[in-house]
Order: structure tokens, then C-alpha cells, then sequence
């Protein structure tokens, strides 16, 4: 007869999960990290569509498709927006670019952002219509966390104590269900 070891499966248990997932969220930020989530905020609060250099980005005009008649066949009215951020993105901070450079979607592997319009008939709207969408891309990028107020760090520190609380009340409950089980047993 051959033993056959079957592996084992490590067991988890959802309740000590969920308590790290509850307890071990909320990380507060050290000083440099706050004092770099202040700077974004601060870029963020000035930073406008106007804000972007024309100059930094080189435009390419070309036919556009679909409807449109015979205009769509003589009219260059579809833009192509491309910003090198390696040479022309100095606009951007260096730890706004960091976070553009890891989450943009119009990224190239060359670190180019190429951006396309041809929504419009006109090649100046087509311009403004690339510029923000460059925007928006720039911006949906820079994660920056609400400010927390006072009331709500205090609110979250008294759940976080009365958590604590009720949870070792219910382990001492526990333990003393558990020793009263123990007494009153004879050895033979």
C-alpha cells in the first residue's frame, strides 16, 4: 500500500483579512509626501489648458475621414498633437511627470503624447480640441488624496479605538467561556 501526500492548501481566514484590510488601510503620508501632495495640489490649482506652451508641441495637419463632402477631401482639418516629454515637457514638475509618464494612455514608448482630432470640420477647433484633451490627459494622470479635515480624523480615530476595544472584550469573553468549560473535570 502506497501513502499518496496530497498538497496542502493554505487556509485563510476571511475575519484576520478583513481586519488588516480595515486596520491596515489607512497609511498617513510622512512629511515629504505631504509636502509633495501640497505641491501638486498647488500645480493642479494653477494648472489651465492655457497653462500648456503651444511652442512645446509640434502639430501635423492631414485629411480627415468620414462625412463631410468635398471639404473632407481638400481641408488638412484633422490634428495631430505630438509633446516629446523627454526634451519639451520641462512645463510639468518632475513628480507630476513621474505619475504622467506611469498612467497616460496617449503614452508612446518613445515618452511622446500623441493626441488626435478630427471631430470638427474646422482645423482651428480641431486645435483647441486636441489641446484639452492634452489637458484632461495630464490631469486624469495626477492622483492627488482629499485633505481630511480635523472632525473627520477625529471621527476615525475614535471608530478605530472603540473597534479595538470591542474586539478585545469579545476575545476576553471568549477565553473566560473557554476556562469555564475547563473546571470541574475528574482525572482517572
Amino acid at each position: 500500500m502506497f501513502l499518496v501526500r496530497r498538497p496542502t492548501i493554505p487556509i485563510r481566514f476571511p475575519a484576520v483579512n478583513a481586519r488588516k484590510a480595515l486596520w491596515g488601510a489607512y497609511k498617513s503620508p510622512s512629511g515629504k509626501e505631504e509636502e509633495q501632495i501640497k505641491q501638486k495640489r498647488k500645480w493642479l490649482a494653477e494648472f489651465i489648458p492655457e497653462s500648456i506652451p503651444r511652442k512645446n508641441c509640434d502639430l501635423v495637419f492631414s485629411r480627415a475621414s468620414g462625412p463631410g463632402g468635398q471639404n473632407v477631401n481638400k481641408v488638412n482639418s484633422k490634428v495631430t498633437l505630438k509633446l516629446d516629454l523627454s526634451t519639451k515637457g520641462d512645463f510639468i514638475p518632475p513628480y507630476v511627470l513621474d505619475e504622467v509618464l506611469k498612467k497616460s494612455k496617449h503614452l508612446t514608448n518613445n515618452n511622446e503624447i500623441i493626441i488626435r482630432s478630427d471631430s470638427s470640420r474646422k482645423q482651428v477647433e480641431n486645435i483647441e480640441n486636441c489641446f484639452r484633451k492634452l489637458y484632461t490627459s495630464i490631469r486624469e494622470c495626477v492622483q492627488v488624496p482629499g485633505e481630511t479635515s480635523e472632525d473627520t480624523k477625529k471621527r476615525i480615530e475614535k471608530l478605530e479605538k472603540d473597534g479595538k476595544e470591542k474586539r478585545l472584550r469579545e476575545k476576553k469573553a471568549n477565553s473566560s467561556k473557554k476556562t469555564s468549560r475547563k473546571g470541574g473535570r475528574d482525572e482517572f
